[in-house]
């Protein structure tokens, strides 16, 4: 047991020192001593104690003292284990910065385990098995649930992959202590199964310590120097590259409206003065939304300035696809939009988001085809979806569609790989959801989903 309280503590304290301020780590950490403490109390019973008898060291004074240090350990390991491990579960679920309450969730989920210190126990029992298994095995069942959900629910490639690191970890230890600890005991009578553990947690201890040497655990890396310059160099690429893509999209929108403008000039006849008004518009509305990026993106090392305002959902699709005009030639565009209500949320950062996406579309229908624009509404949520008819994707371009820096289009020199997953970073932001639905050969559909809101949130938030 030694091993397991050295482990676990100095996992504990790696991760604290790494980065001390994520909710995430704190807790995580947390898991670690907690777990720990049952090390200590067993070392202090199987070696401490023993040692000192046979030193003649163990005087009544010390012996109390390394009585209550047992107890005590013991009492940390068996009410804070769950405890902790739940609660680290929420703070790592991608949507709990969203979720209401989660200010009262640690206060109250204490409860039952401030109620165990109070609870009777038997004579030959350390702790109450009946009521603090009826509290801790839904803690830890939901725990476990938890880290499942979010692993299989992430789209991020990198991110799915440190999940699934962190779920390979922390779920069949907790599970095995589930019932070494807790079920076992109250239903078999059998107390010691709890030595077996040691096992279990090296096998966590050796993903924790292979994925720091290749991928980072939880923000642990072997060579945290070079992590922490690697990460510095991709925020820098990665933002002027998102500024690059949104000012690239709006010249070609410019360029387009202003050789049609040139043809229509040239034309014999007399000029349409409407229609000059409205592609004169269109370039006005692509440079001030130039303007605006610049503004408000300077680069992911910064933060972005998210500004919500009343907005017509329907409104912004007609203006997206009349800012892409030149390029629907041979595209059929068919409008359905059923909902006409409002929505909270930035002009700015939705344009670009709606125009990648119809770009993306019309990139994958190069011969033509139809491009459906649906706006719908559900009891909560306000629901955009755009479907082209184009080439479609498979299974393993669908996993990686929302990842960083990666492209389909690699014959592009403009293309940086960037735009889906700004834009799945954006609806993030406004505490909505995107999803794609391919099929090769088909075509693709793209859902954004967006909360209804009575009011606006004026905020800044990172991306």
């Amino acid at each position: 047991m030694l091993f397991v309280l050295v482990g676990l503590w100095t996992i504990g304290f790696l991760l604290l020192v790494t980065d001390p301020k994520r909710a995430t780590t704190r807790w995580v950490s947390s898991i670690a001593f907690t777990g720990g403490s049952g090390g200590l109390s067993a070392v202090i019973a199987d070696n401490v104690r023993p040692h000192f008898l046979l030193r003649g060291w163990l005087t009544d004074s010390v012996s109390n003292f390394l009585l209550h240090a047992e107890y005590i350990s013991s009492l940390v390991c068996y009410y804070g284990l769950p405890y902790t491990f739940l609660m680290f579960t929420l703070v790592y679920h991608p949507s709990y910065p969203f979720w209401r309450g989660k200010r009262w969730a640690p206060w109250i989920l204490l409860v039952p385990v401030l109620i165990s210190l109070f609870m009777e126990t038997k004579p030959a029992d350390p702790i109450p098995y009946g009521y603090v298994a009826f509290w801790a095995t839904p803690y830890i069942l939901g725990g476990i649930a938890l880290l499942f959900i979010s692993a299989w629910r992430e789209r991020n490639s990198f991110l799915r992959r440190s999940r699934m690191l962190v779920t390979t970890a922390a779920a069949p230890t907790l599970f095995f202590a589930l019932f070494t600890l807790y079920l076992l005991p109250l239903f078999f009578g059998l107390y010691e199964w709890w030595r077996y553990n040691a096992y279990v947690i090296a096998f966590t201890l050796a993903v924790i310590l292979v994925s720091s040497f290749r991928y980072g655990f939880l923000g642990l890396q072997i060579s945290i120097q070079n992590q922490k310059l690697d990460y510095t160099l991709r925020a820098i690429t990665s933002g002027t590259s998102i500024l690059n893509h949104a000012i690239k999209n709006d010249v070609g929108k410019i360029r387009l409206f202003g050789e049609k403008i040139q043809s229509d000039v040239q034309e014999e006849g007399p000029i349409d003065k409407e229609a000059l008004v409205a592609d004169i518009q269109v370039i006005m509305n692509a440079s001030q939304h130039i303007y605006d990026m610049i503004y408000r993106i300077q680069g992911q090392t910064q933060e972005v300035e998210l500004v919500t305002e009343e907005l017509r959902p329907a409104e912004l699709l007609q203006q997206c696809v009349r800012m892409l005009a030149p390029g629907l030639a041979r595209v059929e565009v068919i409008e359905q939009l059923l909902y006409q209500g409002t929505l909270w949320g930035d002009r700015a950062q939705l344009t670009e988001v709606v125009t990648n996406v119809i770009t993306n579309a019309l990139e994958a229908m190069p011969q033509g085809g139809v491009l459906t624009l649906r706006l719908t509404e559900t009891k909560r949520n306000i629901v955009m979806e755009i479907k082209d008819t184009g080439t479609g994707m498979d299974k393993r371009q669908q996993k990686r569609v929302f990842d960083p820096f990666y492209t389909t289009k690699t014959g592009k020199k403009m293309n940086f790989g960037l735009g889906l997953s700004y834009c799945y970073n954006i609806v993030q932001k406004h505490k909505g959801s995107m999803s794609i639905h391919s099929v090769p050969g088909r075509g693709t559909s793209v859902f954004l989903q967006f909360p209804k809101k009575k009011a606006p949130i004026t905020r800044r938030e990172s991306v």
